[in-house]
């Protein structure tokens, strides 16, 4: 029996009942395995610590995974994520490893693959969140990873998410995964798009906040298989070449919902043309119902165009799992909701070496920071941009990385089921001087 878990558990328990009374923002350490698994932890002083070098704002997350050798002891970890993106969080997380020991009786079980996660944030919320939609067990055959159906395998995903203020889960990361090896995690992750929940909220606002995710692959001996166990499930987080804007979003908002300024959510399953059209579409989950907006979703989908291929493979055989988020925001703000977009592409070393060259030459050494200010065109590509921060002041570094905006590309389509085009996006861009001669960007 396929069975997606619910999402309260003992820690989302722990921390809504922690936040109840909290005047501050309330840290919420949540490592994976949970605290019974450890035999030593850090003291409260050492995490303390810890965050004061990141320095740790309300809404700041990382996660970090680490080897465990067979004593337990954590080290060589790797930041999964962190926002704000660039802070270091993760870093300083990861500075905390050695201070921590799995019980080495549990290693073999827990870490079967000598690898472990922990967790860190900064939220305030006195209501959790709760489910709306889950997905159900065709859903959960869409994603099943194709080697451990063929094997008949049963697994286990744990992911770590945050819940947007319109219910929808993004920027996941999984904690945890068994049988190691067989993609249950990542299957876990492209199931994401099916989720729906009522956001966490704080004094009545919805805010946004952290929930763990377990969901169990649970195959039941026998069982025969659908035609889409293992099929291709695309992102629905790419750089369509085309894909609706903030126009179409609210051209498209159901009347009777539009006169009440009501929200809705809807995820629908489609297939590809060979053009890369979607055809075939399926609602396979609407809030609220009766309010037009599973129709509103089909008339946008015909908006989409995927690339001919993803990471080189083919997408008609692929199915797509489309999020639609109806933001009432869209319909009268200068700067509606805009969701997380992801990098399509970002400058080369090269590319950014060369513009910052004159820079360099005139002497600016150390770290430079810029943030620009951008507007999100068709395809991902960026233009009307602008330098809202840069550092240091009045040596052209700013300038600088204007001249690198036609480089940066993002995601069309966001994960909560939210256009970026003709939406503002910042982007962080930080350069370090001759000798490491690297840009990162950000999260936009």
């Amino acid at each position: 029996m396929l069975r997606p878990r619910s999402v309260a558990g003992p820690t989302a328990a722990l921390l809504s009942a922690a936040l109840l009374s909290a005047a501050l923002p309330v840290f919420a350490q949540t490592p994976t395995p949970p605290n019974s698994y450890w035999a030593k932890t850090p003291t409260p002083a050492q995490v303390g610590q810890m965050r004061a070098a990141a320095n740790v704002k309300l809404g700041a997350r990382a996660v970090v995974r680490c080897h465990v050798d067979p004593a337990g002891a954590l080290s060589g970890c790797a930041t999964l994520t962190e926002s704000p993106a660039g802070s270091g969080y993760g870093q300083a997380l990861a500075a905390l490893a050695p201070f921590y020991q799995m019980k080495p009786e549990l290693v073999a079980t827990e870490a079967p693959n000598g690898l472990t996660t922990l967790s860190d944030g900064a939220f305030r919320y006195d209501t959790p969140p709760a489910w709306v939609h889950k997905p159900t067990e065709r859903d959960l055959l869409a994603v099943w990873p194709k080697s451990a159906w063929a094997k008949r395998l049963s697994g286990h995903a744990t992911i770590n998410c945050l819940v947007s203020l319109q219910g929808a889960v993004f920027d996941c990361v999984v904690m945890s995964e068994t049988p190691a090896g067989e993609n249950f995690g990542a299957a876990a992750v492209a199931l994401t798009p099916q989720f729906l929940m009522k956001p966490g909220s704080l004094n009545g606002e919805p805010t946004v906040t952290p929930v763990n995710i377990p969901i169990a692959f649970a195959m039941q001996p026998g069982a025969g298989g659908p035609g889409d166990a293992g099929r291709l499930t695309a992102p629905a987080a790419m750089a369509w070449l085309q894909a609706p804007s903030y126009a179409d979003m609210a051209e498209a908002y159901p009347k009777k919902a539009r006169a009440a300024r009501v929200a809705g959510h809807v995820t629908i399953n489609c297939s590809f043309t060979s053009s890369g059209a979607l055809t075939g579409c399926t609602t396979v989950g609407e809030e609220p119902k009766g309010e037009g907006f599973g129709s509103a979703a089909h008339s946008l989908a015909r908006k989409f165009q995927a690339p001919p291929t993803l990471s080189g493979k083919s997408l008609s055989a692929a199915n797509v799992l489309v999020p639609f988020t109806f933001d009432p925001s869209v319909l009268t703000d200068d700067k509606p909701a805009i969701g997380k977009p992801q990098w399509a592409a970002l400058p080369t070393a090269e590319q950014t070496v060369a513009a910052f060259a004159a820079v360099t030459k005139a002497g600016v050494n150390g770290t430079v920071r810029v943030m620009m200010a951008c507007t999100v065109q068709p395809g991902g590509s960026v233009s009307n941009c602008s330098v809202s921060r840069e550092e240091p002041t009045g040596q052209g570094v700013g300038q600088a990385a204007l001249s690198l905006a036609p480089d940066f590309r993002i995601t069309t389509w966001t994960i909560e089921g939210l256009p970026t085009v003709g939406g503002a996006v910042n982007i962080p861009l930080r350069y370090e001087g001759p000798a490491k001669e690297t840009a990162t960007a950000a999260k936009p």
